[in-house]
């Protein structure tokens, strides 16, 4: 009787093994359509910004459009990035100039991506209140770690790390207003200071 007692306690014990470890990947999985769903319900909403690289802080707000998400940098100088998949234009309003550049190059790609839902990271990880997306990857010769930090309830983006050869950049992400309605030239990728 004594053997067949051991035997049943491993085997409970192999069941709650298994129990656990299937609950916590349907834990990760539901987490993850909970970030997708708030990343695709991102489109129309806008949310103020504090960034620091370590040598400076810029303060902005940044606007998610349909396809392109709008960057104002207010402080310290005034300067707008509009973003799309395949390019960006930088204007600094300043000295009344603009750029245009390719982002499908860098890694604003990504994060494209990651809006959409194509490319998710590696699995979420709870934090106590919080929710993390790590991704490790190679671009140009250049070696990324972006970390991506959710409010857990609700799900809300609070902060973007990315590292890039030992540079780092944070961004922190407040006051996060949704359905707001942009006139379609709010995205403009146009220079506007074209005479």
């Amino acid at each position: 009787m004594l053997e067949k007692d051991k035997y049943l306690e491993k085997i409970n014990y192999l069941i709650f093994l298994v129990i656990i470890l299937f609950s916590q990947g349907l834990i990760a999985e539901t987490l993850k359509l909970k970030i997708i769903k708030y990343n695709n319900d991102l489109k129309n909403s806008s949310a103020l910004f504090l960034q620091n690289d370590g040598d400076s802080l810029e303060e902005g707000i940044i606007y998610f459009g349909i396809d392109r998400i709008k960057i104002d940098y207010t402080k310290p100088i005034k300067l707008t990035l509009i973003l799309s998949e395949k390019k960006g234009i930088y204007t600094n309003h300043e000295l009344r100039e603009s750029q245009y550049f390719n982002t499908n190059k860098s890694y604003i790609k990504v994060f494209f991506k990651i809006l959409k839902g194509d490319n998710f990271l590696d699995k979420p990880k709870m934090l106590e209140n919080f929710v993390e997306l790590n991704h490790d990857f190679s671009l140009n010769n250049n070696i990324y770690k972006i970390k991506i930090i959710y409010e857990y309830d609700p799900i809300k983006l609070r902060k973007i790390i990315i590292l890039e050869n030992n540079q780092k950049i944070e961004m922190g992400f407040y006051n996060h207003n949704n359905l707001e309605t942009y006139e379609k030239k709010f995205f403009s990728m146009i220079n506007p200071y074209l005479d």
